[in-house]
């Protein structure tokens, strides 16, 4: 797969966090009331096998459970699975008793092998094939007698629990035919999904025999909404206006529309969006190739201002590769291995690699300009576009010409080989050794290295985390982002924020700032 570069947003980490007042429930009395909960996007493909955007997953909650969750900073909670033994190189689960699908079949161990080998085939397309488990080396046994099914990875992996233990899973039914997962939901979800009408809305019930929730969240819980219709609406400002009007439930802006929704006290969790990540083309030829050019335009670049202007103001400065809503490694702070803001000393570097200015201001060296390509998402909102300029504003001082290039597609770009010497890439993880993935192997066309990184430390420092399991990795994570750091494969600037509001309905997120169908409460 091409290194999935979508902000494997959505591709590690489930979980529940930041609470806004609301307790899971035992049982009561019977659910009551709707909940309507605005996507600005149209989920498309339902088979959460095939399908990692945003929407998919957001929508795909309510039907398909993994085996564990995360809160950030706390430990792992069953959802199919009541517990679990990890190493580097296995995990195994002990399924919850009594567990039904949507079709009424019970879940079995066989059932989830037989889930993880469907994603496994090459065939079925899955974007989660090498980042929720091992693309090569992996073997699973499951015990339906015991309700345990185990994974071996040949090779040792830091985080197998929080990513082998974060896929949705599909019942039998669904592995069996896999053609059936495009129409129906055969998961163990809360919901089912009872009316669907894409690019307008789907209407999700409550299924009257779910009792397996986590912290003991059954159909009878109290608050619990009997019915979820889950609207596309492409505008947030539109989004904006319906929650207002009490429209929409629920629903996420990132805007300056959070301007007037801030003075109506609904329930809002602010969440991390769209890292500010700078990435430099170290392939053989490009000027971004010397550590020196690196150096000196990283230097030219002031980090506060450009972080605060592509934010909007409403972001903090980036001191982790991964997303601050993640569940590991939260003491992580690459911080000292950033390179210091100094306009003169990053002149005086171009100066001493033998780049220097022409008769317009422009820098060259042998002939050839300092004329840089600064490649950056076209869909990016106007905030981060503003940044992007002032990016391009700054190196100029020093006689660095960079051209803001957007693209519709600047994955293909990125790993097809294509032109591009710095880019604005918004990736997000949740885990470090994701990062491992991102920056190493082959070089395009025949690999997904696409900076052309041959950082052998931080080879070297990732390849002595994967030998640690969960926290006790964390120290040679911390250390192989600093690497990658200070050697410059990436500029981290500053994470932007977004904000899920509730009119109506407390909830709770997880650390993939999705919705968690089992935390809402209608509170009206």
């Amino acid at each position: 797969m091409k290194r999935s570069i979508v902000t494997l947003l959505g591709v590690v980490g489930v979980s529940a966090l930041a609470l806004t007042g609301c307790t899971g429930g035992g049982d009561g009395e019977a659910a009551s009331d709707s909940v309507t909960y605005a996507l600005t996007g149209d989920p498309g493909q339902l088979n959460p096998i095939k399908n990692a955007t945003v929407a998919a997953q957001s929508l795909a909650a309510f039907g398909y459970e993994s085996l564990v969750s995360f809160a950030a900073g706390a430990d792992p909670q069953g959802l199919l699975a009541e517990k679990w033994e990890e190493s580097t190189t296995e995990v195994s689960f002990t399924l919850k008793d009594g567990v039904v699908c949507a079709d009424g079949s019970r879940l079995t161990a066989s059932d989830v092998k037989a889930s993880f080998e469907y994603a496994d085939r090459k065939e079925t397309g899955s974007p989660y094939r090498g980042v929720y488990f091992p693309a090569t080396g992996l073997k699973i046994d499951a015990d339906d007698a015991s309700r345990t099914v185990t994974f071996h990875s040949e090779t040792p992996q830091s985080f197998l629990l929080a990513t082998i233990g974060l896929m949705p899973i599909v019942c039998q039914a669904g592995s069996t035919d896999p053609g059936r997962l495009d129409t129906e939901w055969l998961g163990t979800g809360p919901y089912k999904l009872a009316e669907s009408s894409p690019g307008q809305s789907y209407t999700l019930k409550l299924r009257d025999e779910y009792a397996w929730g986590p912290g003991g969240v059954t159909a009878k819980t109290p608050g619990l909404p009997a019915t979820v219709t889950v609207q596309v609406v492409e505008s947030e400002s539109t989004i904006a206006n319906m929650l207002q009007s009490g429209e929409v439930n629920l629903g996420l802006v990132g805007g300056d529309d959070r301007e007037r929704l801030d003075s109506l006290n609904l329930n809002a969790i602010n969440v991390p969006a769209r890292p500010g990540l700078v990435f430099f083309n170290q392939a053989k030829g490009r000027a971004t190739n010397d550590l020196a050019v690196r150096q000196a335009l990283a230097g030219a670049i002031d980090r506060d201002a450009v972080g605060k202007v592509s934010t909007g103001g409403r972001g903090a400065p980036m001191k982790s590769l991964t997303t601050s809503y993640s569940n590991v490694c939260k003491a992580t702070d690459i911080t000292p291995a950033l390179t210091a803001f100094d306009r003169d000393a990053a002149a005086a570097a171009l100066d001493k690699a033998g780049w220097v200015k022409g008769a317009d201001g422009t820098r060259e060296k042998d002939g050839t300009p300092l004329s840089l390509v600064l490649l950056y998402p076209a869909n990016s909102d106007k905030s981060t576009v503003s940044g992007i300029e002032l990016i391009q504003q700054q190196l100029a001082e020093i006689g660095v010409k960079a051209t803001p290039t957007p693209s519709p597609s600047y994955t293909d770009v990125i790993f097809q080989g294509g032109d591009w010497d710095l880019i604005w890439a918004p990736i997000s993880t949740t885990l470090p050794n994701t990062w491992q993935g991102i920056l190493s192997g082959d070089f395009p066309p025949k690999g997904g290295n696409w900076t052309y990184n041959t950082n052998q430390e931080f080879f070297d420092l990732a390849a002595e985390a994967q030998g640690h399991a969960g926290e006790e990795s964390c120290g040679s994570w911390e250390a192989a982002q600093r690497s990658l750091v200070k050697n410059l494969e990436v500029l981290p600037l500053y994470e932007s924020t977004e904000t899920n509001y509730g009119n109506g309905v407390k909830f709770n997120l997880n650390s993939n700032t999705l919705v968690v169908p089992t935390s809402l409460r209608v509170s009206n």
